[in-house]
């Protein structure tokens, strides 16, 4: 990196004083015309301005166009395709990790959402309430703030232990993208069920979130996608 801005230093120096010895051989130029000092001080600004202006085109043309142009030409030779080649393909390798995470990240919400709707879906007569629980679960996916979500109502024939295996299966689904702690899920559960749960506080629903495995309706489960 240090190499890099000396490297340009140099080059910005380089070009200044060839700029500013071109603008004062004009400026003599324009005094050996026999202008006076006003004139000649502008015709030095003037040649000052653009050389500036195309140095700058210069430089523009040649990173958008002669770098690419040149470089498709030098992979073409074996030597320069060692050195050359290597840097495009760990940056793709970046683009290609950043995607396939995206990608990861969305199919394990689609999961969650497919679940949600299986799960409820017998239980909850309403749709709208089923498609605002799994709105819910997105934003506790996202760790977005729930203090202004509202129960969900009308919820049938589930127990508490079916609310509390529910939670665990989507907290433990989502456990590897470090989403949040029990608590977390605990609260959530709280407030999206808090008719079922009005006797149960917090603490409590964490602690038994995964009780009686094997009881209820909703079990508990490894994995919700299989």
């Amino acid at each position: 990196m240090k190499n890099n801005t000396l490297e340009l230093i140099i080059l910005y120096a380089l070009v200044t004083c060839v700029a500013l010895i071109i603008a004062t051989v004009a400026r003599f130029f324009a005094d050996s015309m026999g202008f006076d000092s006003f004139t000649s001080f502008m015709v030095f600004i003037i040649i000052l301005v653009v050389e500036i202006i195309v140095y700058l085109s210069i430089n523009v043309f040649v990173r958008a166009w002669m770098v690419p142009w040149i470089g498709k030409g030098l992979v073409k030779i074996p030597h320069f395709r060692k050195r050359i080649v290597p840097v495009a393909d760990n940056t793709q390798i970046r683009t290609e990790h950043s995607l396939s995470k995206i990608q990861e990240w969305d199919n394990a919400k689609a999961i969650a959402i497919q679940y949600t709707k299986e799960t409820f879906a017998p239980y909850l007569a309403d749709d709208s309430e089923i498609t605002r629980l799994c709105d819910y679960i997105i934003l506790y996916a996202e760790k977005k703030d729930l203090s202004s979500l509202t129960p969900i109502k009308g919820v049938k024939q589930l127990s508490t232990t079916d609310i509390l295996h529910f939670g665990w299966n989507i907290w433990n689904h989502f456990k590897g993208s470090k989403v949040g702690k029990q608590e977390d899920m605990a609260l959530f559960l709280k407030v999206v069920f808090a008719h079922t749960l009005r006797e149960i506080e917090v603490e409590s629903i964490k602690s038994h979130l995964k009780d009686d495995e094997r009881k209820g309706i909703i079990k508990i489960k490894g994995d919700i996608s299989e």
